[in-house]
């Protein structure tokens, strides 16, 4: 509900509620998810230290619990905080982790994230005609699955090849 609203303080606020009562619980995938939800949104809202700190934490829970969706769910959240904070080379490391995990366990959502993370990746180095593959290759999973995405890296393809058209075709 946050994404739609854009309430991020009634965000984190929830999430860190939510954190304390999975943590009284003991319920450590509880804990591994509202980690990995509290840092998406603290990168959103330019706390980068608060959300590498939810989001390692994150990872580690999901890699102790052997919960390899949320793994991969967790490595393209770290990506995308190493591709906003600068650091494309450790982005492109976490989302081609993500990308293998993903294809491993047969998550589409997860594969087609990791995708348009290295996407990103490329189009922030110039790479544009690999850019434009990983989106599409994106674009394609989440139509087929029906995600929401699909609509998002839509829009980010059709601003690449309007911004050079040199690449369409390719």
């Amino acid at each position: 509900m946050w994404r739609l609203t854009d309430d991020y303080p009634g965000a984190v606020q929830a999430l860190q509620e939510a954190l304390g009562l999975y943590r009284d619980l003991g319920d450590r995938l509880g804990q591994a998810n509202a980690l990995t939800y509290l840092g998406s949104v603290r990168r959103l809202t330019g706390d980068y230290p608060g959300a590498v700190q939810a989001l390692q934490e994150a990872l580690g829970l999901c890699r102790d619990l052997g919960d390899r969706g949320g793994e991969a769910e967790a490595l393209n959240e770290v990506g995308t905080l190493h591709r906003v904070r600068g650091d494309l080379s450790a982005a492109g490391t976490c989302h081609r982790q993500a990308l293998d995990l993903a294809r491993e366990i047969g998550s589409s959502w997860d594969e087609a994230h990791a995708l348009a993370g290295l996407g990103r990746c490329a189009l922030a180095v110039g790479r544009t005609a690999d850019a434009e593959a990983r989106l599409r290759q994106a674009r394609e999973i989440f139509q087929r699955i029906g995600a929401a995405e699909a609509s998002g890296v839509s829009a980010e393809l059709d601003a690449l090849t309007t911004a050079s058209p040199a690449t369409q075709g390719s």
